[in-house]
This record gives structure tokens, C-alpha cells and sequence, in this order.
């Protein structure tokens, strides 16, 4: 964040701040795993060098059935039809929903619960990466 602050004006632009943030990012991942979730309340930035998922739900909301445990969350008793929903994990929460899961080095810049810039940079393949279990893909299919 010091670096944010040094470099940027404190009203910068989404583009700007992308840029910044994913050259950071970008950065820290070539030292070893580094997912990355940083917010200032306004926006959302995610990173990922290893594994993550998102998914953004909007009304009309159903219910979604947990992957880890017997449970079922019914949504639309807890939003309104004007409300956008999004959630990002290391893997699907969900089995029942489909989740977009990140690739190495993909970036997103988030805000009101949608995504306003994205992209992808290269990222090295670290060796202790290797030994990590992938998510089960039928998650999310």
C-alpha cells in the first residue's frame, strides 16, 4: 500500500490503480504463491498465482447448495432484486452454481460488486505449486 500511496494520486483512476496494483502483483507472485485480495472499500482488486474462484449473482436469487457441508443458503431471503452479489474464494463454495475460476496470473478490479477491469500478466510456476492439490473441477462444471 506504501507503494500505492507514493505513486498514485489519492483520486486515481480504476485504470491506473489496475496498473499499479497488477505490476506489484506481478512482482510478489515471481517470488513464490501470492493470491491476492486488497480493498479500500471502494474498490476490490483480486490476484491470482496459484487458485481462485469467483461468482456474481444478481436477482432473481435462488438457493445454493454448499460443496463442504449438507446446507443450503436461499439467497433471495437475504437480498433485495436491486442487490449484485459476488463472492471470490481459493475454490467454489457452491456445487450447484457455475464459478469462474481464475487461470495463473489473471487480475480483476472490482467495484459495486461487478468487474470493471481485468486481464492477465505471466507468472512462473513455483516448485512447492507443484505439490498443491488442484480443486476437484466437477465443482464448477
Amino acid at each position: 500500500m506504501n507503494n500505492v500511496r507514493q505513486n498514485l494520486p489519492r483520486d486515481a483512476m480504476p485504470e491506473q490503480l489496475a496498473e499499479t496494483l497488477v505490476s506489484l502483483a506481478k512482482e510478489y507472485a515471481q517470488q513464490g504463491v501470492f493470491n491476492c485480495l486488497l480493498s479500500n472499500g471502494d474498490w476490490l482488486f483480486t490476484f491470482c498465482s496459484t487458485k481462485l474462484a469467483s461468482i456474481t449473482r444478481r436477482a432473481p436469487f435462488g438457493p445454493a447448495c454448499l460443496s463442504d457441508v449438507e446446507v443450503e443458503i436461499d439467497f433471495a431471503a437475504e437480498t433485495t432484486p436491486k442487490d449484485v452479489v459476488s463472492i471470490i474464494a481459493t475454490e467454489p463454495l457452491t456445487n450447484d452454481e457455475q464459478w469462474d475460476i481464475y487461470e495463473r496470473g489473471e487480475w480483476k478490479l472490482w467495484q459495486e460488486g461487478e468487474v470493471i477491469a481485468s486481464g492477465k500478466v505471466d507468472v512462473p510456476e513455483h516448485k512447492k505449486e507443484a505439490e498443491m492439490v488442484a480443486p476437484d473441477p466437477s465443482l464448477h462444471d
